[in-house]
């Protein structure tokens, strides 16, 4: 069982640990070229994200599974909204599904199939990673993952970067203050316990309401009902990932 002067970091994956919103922003832009080239319609040139994100968005904040919504639904989408309509109208749309649609849906869903199959490659670490978490354990921190996504596939990444052997487990569960306590519980973290993540309100909020310092290292996108919720303070803020090093080793060499 660990000492009690031990230090444990949980660590979150997407948008921490490596970019996976950058594979879903490479996918979305071609979505949005791919069924401009289907209408004949012009694309937006000046920030083609931003277009594609706001009817994402609208989507996912009216769909029962939020973000994680049929990408069928964001070619509906797209078309609306390449059509002239407000962001808001085509979710709208796209969610009704009783419109006379150009793209036929056959086509619709070979689109959305190959949106999925781009999410498949494997996302860039974020910088400073690896030196961070070499560093960590050169000061003698134990490091876990905590996921919302499937365990399997957040090894299957760490292990194609080569950095699985970091940690001592990879965790999944959906995020709230009760996991956090069974997995301190779980992992016999008897010492100073820190969290780092991306999000406010699925990182830093439950993890702070479990009583772990909690580190905010801010991803390429936040969905704007995560940027409304967030009430709690991060105990503190990097902007590369070698950051927390300095901040869990300081700790640990202060509380010595």
């Amino acid at each position: 069982m660990p000492a009690r002067d031990s230090v444990t970091v949980f660590i979150d994956a997407d948008n921490t640990l490596w970019d996976t919103d950058g594979v879903f922003a490479a996918a979305q832009i071609d979505m949005l070229a791919e069924v401009g080239d289907q209408l004949g319609a012009a694309v937006p040139e000046d920030d083609p994200l931003t277009f594609v994100r706001a009817v994402d968005q609208a989507i996912a904040e009216r769909h029962q599974d939020g973000l994680r919504y049929p990408p069928v639904l964001l070619v509906r989408g797209l078309e609306k909204a390449l059509s002239g309509t407000a962001p808001d109208a085509a979710a709208r749309a796209a969610m009704r599904g009783r419109h006379e649609y150009r793209i036929a849906q056959g086509e619709a869903e070979a689109t959305a199939t190959r949106f999925q199959a781009a999410l498949s490659a494997t996302p860039a670490l974020r910088p400073g990673v690896r030196d961070g978490l070499e560093a960590m354990l050169r000061g003698g921190a134990r490091l876990l993952v905590i996921s919302e996504a499937s365990r399997g596939r957040v090894e299957k990444t760490a292990a194609s970067h080569e950095i699985l052997h970091f940690f001592e487990r990879v965790l999944e569960g959906k995020k709230s203050a009760a996991l956090y306590r069974r997995m301190l519980a779980l992992t016999h973290a008897g010492g100073r316990t820190f969290m780092v993540g991306d999000q406010i309100n699925r990182d830093i909020e439950p993890a702070s309401a479990a009583g772990l310092k909690t580190i905010y290292y801010p991803g390429g996108f936040q969905p704007r009902w995560s940027l409304a919720q967030g009430t709690i303070e991060p105990d503190h803020v990097i902007s590369d990932f070698s950051e927390v090093a300095d901040i869990v080793v300081s700790t640990r060499v202060a509380a010595a």
